[in-house]
């Protein structure tokens, strides 16, 4: 009688279990080189997020310290009658007023962000013209386009349809985009706000902010959405700023079901395009009835 195992011989079915062996150890080498990289990613990541959020709490206490520290200098002043001349206390007032502003835009900021990492960027969404978000995005932002001195260009493609959008939240983006454009563009003397529709489509506008600015460096656009992030030159010019704008702007904008792009070249500028849906034709009929009724 003769046994024979299906394998073969001996030396075969060494062979075979070595292989197997070798295979399955093989696999968890990967698995495990895997996991360490990920984990690397991951601690990178989170030593670089720790990073800016520090470098966030700095910025924003400098940003909260500097007008604050006005307000009280103007306030003793007034207070104590130092001041008493007419136009000086007018002057003292607009002041006042202005630092009071910018401490508002802070805290909104800060609160509108706070709001859309607990999910909840925007409120309702309705139908709106694009001309009276342009209109109010503009009058909030007149103080910081006027300092920057730019010419301002606007432009509206005729008949454009409304956008349903969330009116507070969408104009409180275009504010930061025209913020950002009146802060790192001013050299550049110009800047531009349209709105068309997307390639011909009647599915969606495209709302541009545009400058003359400086531009962005090429290593930087990958990261200039991303929380608490503030580029080079903003640092090195110590350009007022939380580094929550931005993100804001693709937060609100994603929330509309809409995109954000960014185009950019050193030294002759940067555009900011955003991709808005417009409104369905039923609402569209909706918008236009209350509109006629006010």
């Amino acid at each position: 009688m003769s046994v024979r195992h299906r394998a073969g011989s001996l030396e075969a079915v060494v062979n075979q279990v070595r292989w197997r062996n070798l295979a399955v150890t093989t696999g968890i080498l990967i698995l495990m080189l895997a996991a360490i990289a990920a984990l690397v990613r991951f601690t990178q990541r989170a030593q670089r997020l720790a990073r800016l959020q520090m470098e966030f709490i700095a910025g924003v206490s400098h940003e909260l310290r500097t007008p604050l520290s006005v307000i009280r200098t103007a306030a003793h002043n007034l207070g104590d009658g130092i001041v008493s001349n007419t136009k000086q206390v007018q002057r003292y007032g607009t002041l006042i007023r202005e630092e009071a502003e910018r401490l508002t835009g802070i805290v909104e900021q800060v609160l509108r962000f706070a709001s859309s990492k607990a999910g909840h960027p925007i409120g309702g969404r309705e139908p709106a013209s694009v001309e009276s978000l342009f209109e109010s995005a503009l009058a909030a932002t007149a103080g910081a386009l006027a300092e920057s001195r730019c010419v301002l260009e606007k432009r509206i493609e005729p008949g454009l349809p409304p956008i349903l959008a969330d009116p507070i939240a969408l104009v409180h983006a275009l504010q930061n985009l025209l913020i950002n454009a009146a802060k790192y563009g001013a050299e550049g003397g110009w800047i531009g706000i349209s709105a068309a529709m997307a390639n011909g489509e009647a599915s969606a506008v495209e709302i541009r902010v545009s400058d003359r600015g400086p531009g962005i460096p090429p290593d930087e656009l990958g990261q200039i959405f991303d929380p608490f992030y503030r580029g080079k030159w903003a640092l090195e010019n110590q350009i007022h700023g939380t580094g929550l704008g931005l993100n804001l702007v693709k937060r609100i904008v994603e929330a509309h079901e809409g995109t954000v792009a960014v185009d950019s070249e050193p030294g002759k500028g940067t555009e900011f395009v955003l991709r808005i849906p417009a409104a369905p034709a039923d609402r569209i009929d909706e918008f236009a009835n209350s509109a006629s009724r006010g």
